[in-house]
């Protein structure tokens, strides 16, 4: 049996993530069929009057009614909803980590990895972000445009708008860190173009649909994907369509938790119009309660919402800060910060990073074990 699962999003701006009001990203889904979809659309807006006919979720959020209505595709649709969210600013800090860091150790990547490395940089990125840090903000805004350049940037003299007199050190190490490896970079850079996804590298769309397809293929054997029209879907859909007819089931362990990553299509993604297909609607309204509540609303429905998107974003790849990863009372925080510092210092003096990084990393953690277990001295 062929399951259809409808998906729309609420907060796209595409490769613009440092958009100054759209802060977050919802990528949401529904499961159900044409007919289900149309008779409940159809009951909830005459039962609510709403406007226009069709279900929409940016306007249905702005109202006590709308949310209303909200309310009761939550209610009819309990366990056929699923979810992914992303805070934009956090998302832009991960692919800095991907396309400024990864390329200079990419041959033992997971050893950083699997210590949670990535997570470091990127929440320590999004701290100085959110506090204004000196420099920080630059950061950001530089690569977000080099990341949407057509043209080569000067990669030797990147993130050199971030220098302030009051820099924090994490800033200063990371300029001089990616100023160091440039070629690095420029080689990413150089295969990125080659690629088909050079054009939409920052946009979330490919890789909120991917990871709700991957929790979808776990419930059913065999899905058909309804999506609103998209230009970063339509761009490459090449993942998707190597998932046609694919009946194994792969799942891979990513640091001591079992994700899927395959899943079986019906067919290419299919693209329908909103107007017409009920079961988008349903998706858009809840796309947009997710954006409504990640954005700080206070009403009664938002409150309510809170612990429903928590509960059908469980484990789908929502991007989303951790501050826990940057707190020093933390050995691991403790730890990766040192490897910060150790891979700024060896960049600094032109050295391989790579070389003798594995036995620097397991004296690393038994002293960082040894610190945090050792028993605290007591003052008389």
């Amino acid at each position: 049996m062929t399951q259809k699962i409808y998906f729309d999003e609420s907060g796209f701006t595409g490769n613009n993530l440092l958009h100054p009001v759209q802060n977050f990203f919802a990528y949401a889904s529904v499961a159900t069929d044409d007919d289900e979809a149309r008779d409940i659309v159809e009951s909830l807006i005459a039962k609510h009057r709403v406007q226009g006919n069709e279900l929409k979720g940016k306007r249905l959020v702005q109202s006590y009614r709308g949310r209303q209505t909200i309310d009761e595709i939550f209610q009819r649709f309990e366990g056929r909803l699923k979810v992914s969210i992303s805070d934009k600013k956090f998302a832009l800090a991960c692919k800095l980590f991907e396309y400024i860091f990864e390329p200079s150790f990419s041959s033992i990547n997971s050893l950083f990895y699997g210590i949670g490395f990535h997570r470091f940089v990127a929440n320590i990125l999004y701290v100085e972000f959110k506090a204004r840090g000196a420099g920080a903000e630059a950061i950001f805004s530089e690569f977000e445009a080099i990341m949407r350049a057509k043209a080569e940037p000067n990669l030797e003299t990147i993130f050199s708008s971030s220098v302030h007199e009051d820099n924090p050190e994490v800033i200063t190490q990371i300029r001089e860190f990616a100023q160091c490896r440039a070629d690095d970079i420029r080689r990413e850079m150089l295969s990125l173009e080659k690629s088909n996804v050079a054009k939409w590298v920052l946009d979330l769309t490919n890789t909120s649909l991917y990871t709700l397809l991957c929790q979808w293929g776990t419930k059913y054997n065999r899905l058909t994907a309804v999506c609103d029209p998209s230009e970063p879907l339509k761009h490459d859909p090449s993942i998707f369509e190597s998932m046609i007819g694919r009946e194994d089931k792969i799942v891979e362990v990513f640091f001591g938790r079992s994700q899927p990553i395959t899943f079986n299509l019906s067919g290419p993604i299919e693209f329908a119009d909103s107007k017409h297909t009920h079961g988008i609607q349903i998706a858009d309204a809840v796309a947009a309660a997710a954006v409504h509540v990640l954005s700080g609303a206070e009403d009664d429905h938002a409150v309510r919402w809170r612990k429903l998107i928590v509960e059908i974003c469980a484990d789908n790849g929502s991007i989303l800060p951790d501050h826990s990863e940057v707190s020093l009372k933390d050995w691991q925080s403790r730890r990766n910060a040192a490897v910060l510092t150790e891979l700024h210092a060896r960049a600094m003096a032109g050295v391989s990073l790579t070389d003798g990084m594995p036995e620097y990393l397991r004296k690393l953690t038994k002293s960082a074990l040894r610190s945090a277990i050792a028993p605290r001295s007591v003052s008389r």
